[in-house]
């Protein structure tokens, strides 16, 4: 059996001559290249772009995408409907789970198959790992993240520089309370580009820089490729290419050493194969360890790297939101027609060989006005209403080692759909019982981690007041608030580089990939996505994503 597109509910498989005639595919029948990335999200993307602007046209780079052309940019840059519900209308069907959400094993959301990935859908915010969380990944590589690379993946992506007054208004005063010897509180840093502001925040004097909106893969590619056409025929191999439509199903060795990548074209079925000395998994956390499992080069590696590929499908937990109505922090006003997202980065301290918070605190201020796009002044629904009493909430989004009970099964012969089993993260006795303790040392039941957290929760919003009155969370943690499942989005680990699953653990001597993000026991491929993660970390993932990229982008022979 061979990978047809109806295999995948609600995968679309479409040609759009509009791409076409803006943005070439690779139409050549050469089919000898230097690199071949497979995908075109957030990992392969971004290495794709940053190999293109260090080799230009001295290699020949092709990226193979299995999904099809949608938006050529962000849907926030282009409307303003909520981008997860845009993207659950693209999610597809590429596992099946024999559990639902009320029971032990489920994970939420279904990735998308497109050109761009998830990166044409996602949130934009890029939060950092800190130090706590970086000893989870191997010392040279944490070394580099602290050593700029995280720098260098928020300059990438156009990091935001502030929502304004009232926000930092807000940060300031959090960071004079007592919750600033635990956390570190910043303004939640988003790939949204705002040149029209300075560093510091202060108005630039000039404005002919238009910004580019929340950053994606699909707009840096279609950059690269420029205008097909006389820039970009899409017959020459030299430089980037890209091939939309082409499903990679195999990867083997050649007996000259290069590495050979099957695909099946999803619009007509035909096969066609592409040779390189480097090919570069980057389909994400579902698709990548699939494809690994199936390729003949997969199944020449050594069994105990088999056995690790596709086992430790890892989300961080994250709690439901919990809210108050306030008016003032301190004496400082908050107008109902104002913004905030605020991080609690933890700062990973110690109480008794134990991790006290080993989570982020997420804040919004009046969130429902955090991306407002007001490209119809004239819609009853834009103008933002002054009535009412501003609404803060607040969510914890722990981190997660890999998860050794987590695993993405083999497919069924001749099949692509494979099981995946993923323990529900909404049931506490799981992440009390393992999580918590591999996490931080934590000994504690579920009441005592809940009571934990609405203390927390009190301190925080005791910082705010309601015309004079304290605050306090509308609801608790542990009374119809709790923890949510787990999502395919920022599931990470399944084609592990070399890591720990305890906090007070060795590092493993097995690994999928190394520090390099080689596959072990396979030169020249390699994996650039989520899937090669070591923790699940508190805080988004992508930006470490980004900066492996860079990484590689820089280092890949």
């Amino acid at each position: 059996m061979t990978f047809n597109a109806g295999l995948y509910d609600n995968f679309i498989a479409a040609h759009d001559p509009v791409f076409q005639r803006v943005s070439p595919s690779y139409t050549g029948a050469d089919t000898a290249f230097d690199i071949v990335i497979i995908g075109s999200g957030m990992g392969g993307g971004v290495l794709a772009d940053a190999l293109a602007d260090r080799f230009g046209n001295g290699r020949r780079i092709l990226v193979l995408e299995a999904g099809s052309f949608l938006y050529p940019t962000h849907v926030y840059n282009c409307s303003r409907l909520p981008n997860d519900q845009v993207a659950r209308r693209f999610g597809c069907g590429n596992f099946t789970q024999a559990g639902n959400s009320g029971q032990q094993d489920f994970i939420g959301e279904r990735p998308q198959l497109n050109f761009g990935g998830r990166s044409i859908f996602w949130s934009g915010l890029i939060p950092a790992l800190q130090p706590w969380e970086l000893d989870f990944f191997p010392a040279a590589l944490r070394q580099e993240l602290e050593g700029g690379l995280l720098d260098e993946a928020g300059l990438l992506m156009n990091e935001a520089v502030s929502m304004g007054d009232t926000a930092q208004g807000i940060v300031d005063r959090l960071r004079a309370s007592p919750l600033a010897a635990d956390f570190i509180i910043e303004q939640t840093p988003r790939a949204l580009h705002q040149p029209y502001l300075q560093p510091g925040g202060v108005p630039v004097r000039d404005f002919f820089v238009e910004s580019t909106g929340v950053f994606n893969t699909a707009e840096l590619l279609v950059n690269q490729l420029k205008l097909s056409g006389d820039q970009n025929s899409g017959g020459r191999p030299e430089g980037l290419n890209l091939l939309l439509n082409h499903y990679a199903e195999d990867i083997r060795r050649l007996g000259d050493g290069r590495l050979e990548v099957v695909t099946r074209n999803t619009l007509n079925n035909e096969a066609r194969s592409f040779q390189a000395g480097r090919v570069v998994l980057a389909a994400g956390s579902i698709e990548s360890p699939k494809l690994m499992k199936r390729s003949t080069i997969g199944r020449e590696l050594d069994g105990a790297v088999q056995d690790m590929m596709g086992r430790g499908l890892t989300d961080h937990p994250t709690t439901d939101t919990l809210h108050t109505l306030a008016t003032h922090i301190g004496d400082f006003p908050i107008p109902r027609n104002s913004t905030a997202k605020i991080i609690f980065y933890s700062r990973g301290l110690k109480d008794g060989g134990r991790t006290r918070f080993p989570f982020n605190i997420e804040m919004n201020v009046n969130h429902e006005y955090w991306h407002l796009r007001e490209n119809d002044p004239s819609a009853p629904e834009t103008p933002v209403p002054l009535d009412g009493t501003p609404v803060v909430d607040i969510k914890f989004s722990f981190g997660n080692p890999l998860d050794p009970a987590n695993e993405i099964r083999p497919c069924p012969p001749f099949g692509y759909v494979p099981e995946i089993v993923f323990r529900n993260q909404s049931w506490t006795s799981h992440l009390c019982g393992s999580r918590f303790p591999a996490l931080a040392g934590w000994q504690m039941n579920d009441q005592e981690v809940f009571g934990l957290l609405n203390d927390l929760a009190e301190r925080i919003f005791a910082r705010f007041s309601s015309n004079g009155t304290p605050c306090a969370p509308m609801a608790r943690m542990g009374q119809g608030k709790g923890f949510g499942w787990g999502t395919v989005h920022h599931a990470v680990g399944s084609l592990r580089m070399p890591g720990k699953e305890r906090h007070d653990g060795p590092f493993l001597p097995v690994s999928v990939v190394d520090e390099q993000l080689q596959v072990v026991g396979a030169p020249g491929l390699y994996v650039c996505d989520m899937s090669v993660m070591p923790f699940s970390s508190a805080a988004n993932p992508v930006r470490h994503l980004v900066a492996l990229a860079l990484r590689l982008a820089r280092h890949l022979p």
